[in-house]
């Protein structure tokens, strides 16, 4: 122990005094003694150490944890009752807004986690230290004096051993802080105490990171949901030749954008939740809405003579036709070369597997209108 440099110590009055106080007072006769073990200290201000209080007799006795513990339930107390706000941050998992109205809403996709701030002293006025709450002791407990019944928060703080799971489960509203020197809580208090990002993967199961918190018993599902934009949807183009288009991963649209044309020289657009590679593939989904909506579609896609890329060898062409041999039409033909052929015949066991069901589609309109 004879290695630690305590920065505080109490006074004559039970005034938590910093190294740097002390020294500004050195001629006044102040007393010290030890945060964690209560014996006394002396003010070492010399000119070449750094400056520290140490214990006037052997210090091995005295516990850094219980010093560090004792110095961060003054150090928030006193920060409690001086400043005029007290802020803490969580992270709330908020609802998209349109999760009743939108086509392409899913319930694992379609939320986010956000940090929200909160001014405590909006709520509390009291802060006491040790204090009986059912079956536990609260570090720290804050409380309503104009509203005794308002459900009190516990800011508990660790140095080695953290809250039992007892007390973290008991759903009382826990504020668990970290830390490990003087430095950490006086870094901690300088900005909103928050939540550790990687809270909001579910990453942290307990305090693990010094410098941020641990949130127990909060409401952690915001009530107000917000107009969200996290999906990205595939657009799928046809044009009077017969040609298509299917927009890749890089060029997804927003689903909030997913109800405008945004190609003047396509005669049909529709925005279609599906995945990319899958089978039906995006082509055919988009080319059966296409004649869902009144459109003479004739692709080599919905021929029965055709084969896909997945059914050949990899790196052959997406389309195979099979009377290639038989009456010269080309082997790899594109799409839109139905439209003449007059071996074409419509693949109707495939139509049926597109058409039950089809995913989420919506058809783009030329109205500058955006929807829900």
């Amino acid at each position: 122990m004879a290695t630690v440099k305590y920065h505080y110590a109490l006074d004559e009055n039970d005034r938590l005094v910093s190294i740097k106080q002390a020294y500004l007072e050195r001629n006044e006769g102040h007393t010290y003694h030890c945060l964690g073990c209560g014996a006394g200290m002396i003010a070492r201000l010399g000119e070449v150490r750094t400056w520290h209080f140490a214990h006037r007799g052997d210090e091995d006795h005295c516990s850094t944890e219980t010093y560090l513990h004792q110095f961060a339930k003054r150090r928030i107390k006193e920060q409690f009752e001086k400043e005029s706000s007290f802020m803490v941050g969580y992270y709330r998992d908020v609802k998209c807004s349109d999760m009743g109205a939108c086509p392409f809403a899913k319930e694992e996709e379609c939320h986010t986690y956000k940090l929200e701030t909160f001014d405590l002293k909006t709520f509390y006025d009291t802060c006491q230290e040790e204090q009986h709450i059912g079956d536990y002791i609260a570090d720290l407990l804050l409380t309503s004096s104009s509203k005794p019944d308002r459900e009190p928060v516990l800011i508990e703080i660790q140095v080695s051993h953290k809250s039992t799971p007892q007390k973290r489960d008991s759903g009382l509203r826990i504020i668990e802080i970290r830390l490990r020197t003087e430095e950490d809580i006086d870094s901690l208090l300088s900005d909103p105490i928050v939540e550790n990002p990687e809270a909001k993967y579910c990453q942290v199961r307990d305090v693990e990171t010094i410098g941020f918190a641990k949130f127990h018993g909060f409401k952690k599902k915001s009530s107000v949901p917000e107009q969200l934009e996290l999906r990205s949807i595939q657009r799928f183009y046809m044009f009077r030749s017969g040609k298509a288009f299917v927009t890749n991963m890089d060029e997804f649209r927003s689903c909030r954008k997913v109800w405008t044309k945004d190609n003047d020289k396509a005669i049909f657009e529709a925005s279609i939740d599906s995945f990319y590679l899958g089978s039906p593939s995006p082509y055919e989904f988009g080319y059966a809405a296409a004649r869902k909506n009144g459109i003479d579609v004739k692709t080599c896609q919905f021929c029965k003579y055709h084969r896909s890329g997945f059914d050949r060898p990899l790196g052959m062409s997406p389309i195979f036709c099979c009377l290639y041999k038989k009456y010269g039409t080309p082997e790899e033909p594109e799409p839109q070369y139905a439209k003449n052929c007059e071996y074409y015949r419509e693949d109707k066991v495939l139509l049926e597997e597109i058409s039950n069901p089809m995913p989420p589609i919506v058809v783009a309109s030329s109205s500058n209108s955006e929807k829900p």
